[in-house]
């Protein structure tokens, strides 16, 4: 077990070196022996995770990409969903995306625009999200239990600047933090406020399956339009397909 959880931080630590790193330095960072770190590398290497340079700089490869892909476009709720995603985004206008847990972030899974829409968002098919920033992310940890939602307080709340963009009140303590949740959980909505991308809303809703929360779906674009539009009406028609889903998935 000791190996892996090495491999692992080998690997974290090559690919917060976009230009590469040494072994030296990779000894000095992480304080294993160097023929520890070498053994590591060199079967990195020889299964296509990393590469090594004339230099002997090591630098990740795209593999990590390809599986991480595989992992999306894998997932079985795409085939069920996208259809509907389409209808709804075609109907109204906006963006609709599905997103999921994925550790301490939601990973946008699927992205469908509205065919008359001459706006775009910057969102892509992998892209990761805090679960504090997106709105499907909020929305994914208020329906976290009572020891799960403080279990996350005390991992998170040593830099409470972190905590910007979660509640419309500032979150100074674990109470706040906690009633915010609750209140979120009750609405059954939340909004990103602008969080991620600037004068773009995002407003997301849980998609429970089997009495799981670990998916949500929201609608995004242009302030100005979501607010003339009617905040109202695209969280209920938010809701209406997050039920159609439900009944869906849960006959499977």
């Amino acid at each position: 077990m000791q190996s892996v959880n090495k491999t692992f931080e080998v690997l974290e630590k090559i690919a917060n070196h976009s230009d590469g790193i040494t072994l030296e330095q990779l000894a000095k960072d992480l304080t294993y022996p160097k023929p520890t770190l070498h053994r590591i590398c060199k079967c990195l290497n020889q299964n296509g995770y990393v590469s090594q340079r004339s230099s002997g700089l090591y630098q990740l490869t795209t593999k990590m990409i390809s599986v991480g892909y595989n992992v999306i476009h894998n997932d079985a709720l795409l085939t069920d969903v996208a259809p509907h995603m389409s209808e709804l985004a075609n109907r109204i206008g906006f963006t609709i995306n599905l997103q999921r847990r994925d550790f301490d972030s939601v990973i946008l899974l699927k992205k469908e625009e509205s065919r008359s829409s001459i706006f775009h968002t910057n969102a892509h098919t992998g892209l990761t999200s805090s679960l504090l920033n997106a709105a499907c992310g909020k929305v994914i940890l208020s329906n976290f239990s009572l020891e799960d939602r403080e279990k996350y307080w005390e991992s998170h709340c040593q830099d409470l600047a972190i905590f910007k963009h979660f509640g419309e009140t500032t979150i100074t303590d674990k109470e706040s933090f906690l009633k915010a949740l609750d209140s979120i959980k009750n609405r059954r909505f939340a909004l990103d406020g602008e969080g991620n991308e600037s004068g773009i809303t995002c407003i997301g809703v849980p998609l429970e399956i089997n009495g799981m929360v670990s998916y949500a779906i929201s609608v995004s674009g242009l302030t100005p339009e979501i607010k003339r539009y009617g905040q109202t009406k695209l969280i209920d028609e938010l809701h209406l397909l997050s039920s159609t889903l439900s009944r869906k998935l849960e006959r499977k």
